[in-house]
């Protein structure tokens, strides 16, 4: 199957996207790595006016130790997380769970923000983060 048509937005800025959203409201969608969405998609289990991708983002990407703690961008994905030595050493319970996400593939594209907005009950980042 094909998905529903779409208009498909690439904001360049978390400003230029909470903008977006904002003004287009329930008839958009956003996505990051899409390994959740873009299978629904495609089965038009969910149907969108709008998508508005957040990959060209770099500010919601990256590894920090921030006051006190550790802060893990939403648009990180997987595969980055898996090969951090900070987070290995910082929160031991992400870093086991990240192998068992699908495959490779899928962890060089889905991010922690995706998985856990997705919050699929069955996958490991919202059970991690609970």
């Amino acid at each position: 199957m094909k998905p529903a048509a779409f208009e498909y937005h690439a904001p360049a800025s978390v400003g230029e996207a909470v903008g977006l959203l904002a003004e287009l409201g329930e008839d958009a969608k956003a996505i990051a790595g899409g390994q959740s969405l873009v299978p629904m998609l495609a089965l038009r289990l969910a149907v969108l006016d709008h998508l508005v991708d957040l990959r060209r983002m770099e500010e919601l990407r990256g590894i920090e130790q921030r006051d006190g703690g550790v802060w893990i961008g939403a648009g990180t994905t997987q595969a980055t997380i898996q090969r951090s030595a900070e987070v290995a050493a910082w929160v031991p319970l992400l870093a086991r769970a990240t192998p068992l996400i699908g495959h490779f593939q899928i962890r060089n594209r889905g991010t922690l923000g995706g998985s856990i907005a997705h919050a699929d009950a069955a996958a490991e980042y919202p059970a991690v983060a609970l």
